[in-house]
């Protein structure tokens, strides 16, 4: 059962990035923490396998809301049946597809993967994700993504980005969020850093969920392990670590609505990744 308010426009899944285990029991893991779906990372020929292991979840099925494709593995016979069993099986509650691109993509290269995901994947709505790896400080990076901002808003598509990753740690958090604006509507981070103690890289994620949560818009926030499970930490110190980041998400989200009700600053008078 989800560990927060129904009426909070933040969504907090459990991402199988580093859970090396079949999807039925990385929803054990799902339920134990309490979120409200899973996002699946199926961007390695491992992580597909895995993922298309359903068994039996009994009474702790969560669904999936977010599948991760690479560009080049969309046509793959075994990403397109692993999306048809995910589809087929919650018909009431249709994932999304996301497609990361090469960092080195140009615009007419992303309109060609997201014009074949769009006719492999007709009824279900297709998102561009930015791998971490693509994320970069400085101006020229912001300016680039002023420019997936507009190609997102030509192309009717939301944007992902995966800061679970070894991305820049000088990645300039709430200048990009901002550049992304409305498009942006999932962010990908590890469980350490939705945290008042975050440093580093987790620091900048947390710093750019802060961002993205003070837009007041719908928001899918995947949590991921900070290590790889079952080995070196068990599945259930992995459920742990997410629900610490539920709560957290959670308490953040009900201090943001409590700053839009009463019309003041989101950040005055309240701990945030600000000033923790």
């Amino acid at each position: 059962m989800s560990r927060h308010p129904r009426s909070s426009p933040v969504a907090v899944n459990f991402s199988t990035r580093r859970a090396m285990l079949p999807v039925h029991m990385v929803q054990q893991i799902a339920s134990l923490a309490g979120v409200d779906g899973l996002d699946i990372d199926a961007t390695s020929a491992l992580a597909t396998w895995l993922a298309a292991r359903f068994g039996s979840s009994g009474d702790r099925f969560v669904p999936v809301r977010a599948v991760w494709l690479t560009a080049g593995e969309l046509q793959s016979s075994a990403s397109r049946r692993l999306i048809d069993d995910i589809a087929g099986r919650q018909p009431d509650s249709v994932p999304c597809v996301v497609v990361t691109t090469p960092p080195s993509a140009t615009l007419y290269e992303l309109a060609s993967y997201l014009e074949l995901a769009g006719r492999l994947y007709q009824s279900l709505p297709v998102v561009l994700g930015l791998p971490s790896i693509a994320l970069k400080g400085g101006r020229p990076h912001l300016v680039q993504l002023g420019a997936i901002r507009r190609f997102a808003e030509e192309w009717d598509r939301s944007l992902a980005i995966d800061l679970s990753g070894q991305f820049d740690p000088t990645w300039e958090a709430e200048a990009a969020v901002a550049r992304l604006g409305a498009r942006l509507t999932m962010l990908r981070i590890n469980a350490s850093a939705p945290s008042r103690a975050a440093v580093g890289r987790d620091r900048v994620a947390c710093r750019a969920l802060h961002a993205a949560m003070d837009r007041d818009l719908l928001l899918e926030v995947a949590v991921a392990p900070v290590k790889s499970v079952p080995f070196p930490i068990t599945p259930r110190v992995a459920a742990y670590g997410a629900r610490r980041a539920v709560d957290y998400i959670a308490e953040r989200a009900a201090l943001h609505a409590r700053a839009l009700r009463e019309g003041i600053s989101h950040y005055e008078g309240s701990p945030t990744s600000h000033g923790i």
